[in-house]
């Protein structure tokens, strides 16, 4: 009678509290090259600043007449016209140098941060820590940093518009896939990153 009346009234099992990984599965898994390797700052090396800067088509131009010159015995011009080729390269050089630096500055500022599951609490961690399995929260105004599948009962409302160039909002709930590059606008939710790094949108 009892199990009877408990099969006829009984309601829907709670889902599973999402708990994440643990701190040493997430550092096990960025081990074996599991984790969201996020290149900071700006492409070009110094060095590649100074390569490029040093053989330009004028600075080419230039070493090719002073080369000239000194075979000609008229080392006083070939002094003038490498000193015009040095100076053209060290201006573009510190403009450059000075650019990068300031970007980098401002990558470093503007890097979002990420919310992540690890033994059943949230924490704020750099994009980099992320490792593939990662449960994340994300909520209005958040920038979803890799991409995954929402789990959990949330939802959100996701702004692609800079993946498809649509400006609709797409609604997310479980099952859903998001993408690194799209922001939640409306609601929260979790979502297990199943693409880091590289192989992330």
């Amino acid at each position: 009678m009892s199990v009877a009346a408990n099969s006829m009234g009984a309601t829907a099992a709670p889902a599973p509290a999402l708990t994440g990984l643990t701190e040493s599965e997430a550092t096990e898994r960025r081990a074996q090259g599991k984790g969201n390797r996020v290149k900071l700052g700006t492409e070009r090396t110094y060095l590649d600043i100074l390569r490029n800067n040093a053989f330009t088509f004028i600075n080419n131009i230039l070493f090719v007449i002073g080369a000239v010159l000194i075979i000609m015995g008229r080392l006083d011009d070939a002094a003038v016209t490498a000193g015009v080729m040095v100076l053209n390269i060290i201006v573009g050089v510190v403009q450059e140098a000075r650019a990068k630096k300031k970007l980098d500055q401002i990558a470093l500022l503007t890097r979002p941060q990420a919310t992540v599951l690890r033994d059943g609490q949230e924490k704020t961690i750099d994009p980099g820590e992320i490792v593939l399995g990662d449960i994340l929260y994300i909520a209005a105004g958040d920038q979803v940093v890799v991409d995954g599948v929402v789990v959990g009962e949330g939802r959100i409302d996701a702004d692609e518009s800079l993946l498809t160039g649509e400006s609709d909002l797409i609604p997310k709930k479980a099952g859903d896939s998001v993408f690194s590059g799209s922001f939640a606008v409306n609601g929260s939710a979790y979502f297990e990153a199943t693409k880091v790094g590289a192989d992330s949108v």
